[in-house]
């Protein structure tokens, strides 16, 4: 059944694009140039080699650790076995963030078996007997593999097999990738969203799985909490193939201040490393970037002649400290997460900026954008953006050359989370520790009545929402804690 999460524009809509008014129905995007492949020195790894690079664990070993029931809005996380020990501090914090925010949290730990079935079956479970909107894989778990042989045989790790759950994927041959997929009991289209944090493959910089992945979950925290936000602006840098098509006006349902770079002389390395590092100020919260690349290079052309390019590298965004947080990546293979250091997971566990990147991991990225960029301007997470594009999109915006356009999109990052003006002000954690737990009740008592430290800001020692801090916020904690009580409400009016 067809789960519409945005109304689809009536046939007759118009937008502008560089000047001309088209009917969103009447383009055809299989007509747009299809991005390529672009890097001097590297090829993508084969299933084959992906397999033999690698050893797996004896079995999925999947558990039920924790399930939640302090929200509304049910989700799953599957963290690898390994690494939830070693992150369990931040971890936690996440999860407290998550239930503040009305999800009902299931979280499965498992390790890597290279069983993408096994993984799936937890989803298909969940979504049954839960009705899960989503769900969030972290650390090194399974992969699902595709192949397709329409503009070129290509072979890459598929993250929309674990949002279909009810289609059917097939493996005629037998050699652990999918090359079909069809309505099987349901249809084929996704029924959930998926996001995956992935830091296992990052080496540059001397990278560490858990250093990196604490520091993504302390930044996004601290998104949540207001402390890191950039400016409620976009930027959309479209290079030389695709400056004539006005994406930048999509990118602008999401994002009213877009600022735009098409001109085919100014889109080169030098000028965007200058708008996108943190000392130039910009501070665009979201970035759209159109260009040939790899997973490792954005292939940007300063000329009009075929070998007028000019590189910009994985390991530069850590060194210029790109300061956006939200990343469409219209980039060949930039997301292919299956690589040693691609850039779509780079985008995210980079130091000081980052939290979501939505790309490929092939040849192809999405097209359709106001199916994507309309949700999130009306305050849809990021989850739900994509899931709404996936649906609305992924099997027909192309055409026949839909699904090599498309079947290699993920999102890497936390698809939770929304643009910053749409962000709660949650209460409730009135000692700013990151958790609402018994000691923010014992903070607002000291406060209250032995004059200890005020709740900073005042409004999170204000969990019935009502302007006051007293004693009924006391109560009201201690009702949610342990007597399930309501949430803390989202600040006073």
């Amino acid at each position: 059944m067809k789960k519409m999460l945005t109304v689809i524009l009536a046939l007759g809509v118009v937008v502008a694009i560089s000047g001309h008014v088209w009917a969103q129905s009447d383009f055809d995007y299989s007509k747009v140039t299809r991005l390529r492949w672009m890097d001097p020195d590297r090829d993508p790894i084969t299933y084959q080699e992906y397999r033999e690079s690698r050893q797996f664990a004896e079995r999925l070993d999947a558990r039920l650790i924790y399930a939640g029931n302090k929200g509304d809005t049910p989700v799953c996380i599957v963290i690898n076995n390994l690494l939830q020990f070693t992150i369990q501090s931040s971890f936690s914090v996440f999860i407290a963030d998550l239930e503040n925010d009305g999800y009902s949290v299931n979280i499965y730990t498992a390790y890597n078996n290279g069983d993408e079935a096994g993984l799936k079956d937890i989803l298909i479970s969940e979504w049954n007997s839960r009705g899960i909107t989503g769900a969030i894989l972290i650390g090194d778990l399974p992969v699902a593999w595709y192949e397709m042989t329409v503009w070129d045989y290509e072979e890459f790790p598929i993250d929309l097999y674990f949002m279909d759950l009810d289609g059917r994927w097939l493996d005629r041959d037998f050699d652990g990738l999918y090359e079909g997929h069809d309505d099987g009991s349901g249809d084929v289209e996704a029924d959930i969203w998926v996001g995956r944090l992935l830091a296992v493959n990052l080496t540059d910089h001397g990278a560490s799985e858990v250093v990196m992945m604490n520091n993504y979950l302390d930044k996004n925290h601290r998104y949540r909490t207001g402390e890191l936000r950039l400016q409620d602006k976009a930027l959309a840098y479209i290079d030389n193939d695709w400056c004539m098509y006005g994406w930048e006006n999509e990118v602008a349902l999401a994002y009213p201040t877009t600022d735009a770079v098409t001109d085919p002389y100014e889109t080169t390395r030098e000028d965007y490393m200058q708008r996108v590092r943190e000392n130039t100020g910009s501070q665009y919260e979201n970035l759209l970037i159109c260009s040939h690349s790899s997973p490792w290079v954005h292939a940007l052309y300063w000329g009009t002649g075929p070998y007028e390019y000019s590189l910009f590298h994985n390991y530069e965004i850590e060194q210029i400290d790109v300061q956006v947080h939200f990343y469409n990546l219209f980039a060949c293979s930039n997301s292919r997460f299956t690589e040693e250091d691609d850039m779509g997971s780079w985008y995210i566990f980079q130091s000081t900026y980052g939290l979501v990147s939505l790309g490929s991991t092939k040849t192809g990225s999405m097209l359709c954008f106001f199916d994507y960029y309309e949700p999130l301007g009306n305050g849809a997470t990021f989850g739900e953006a994509f899931l709404s594009w996936c649906i609305n999109d992924i099997e027909t915006c192309a055409g026949v050359e839909s699904r090599p356009w498309f079947y290699g999109m993920t999102l890497m990052g936390d698809p939770t989370l929304t643009l910053s003006r749409f962000m709660a002000d949650h209460t409730g954690d009135a000692n700013s520790d990151g958790a609402i737990d018994l000691g923010d009740v014992v903070f607002l008592i000291n406060y209250l009545f032995k004059g200890g430290a005020a709740p900073d800001p005042l409004t999170l020692g204000d969990p019935t929402a009502d302007c006051v801090v007293d004693l009924g916020d006391v109560i009201f904690l201690l009702n949610y804690l342990y007597r399930d009580g309501p949430v803390p409400g989202i600040g006073c009016a």
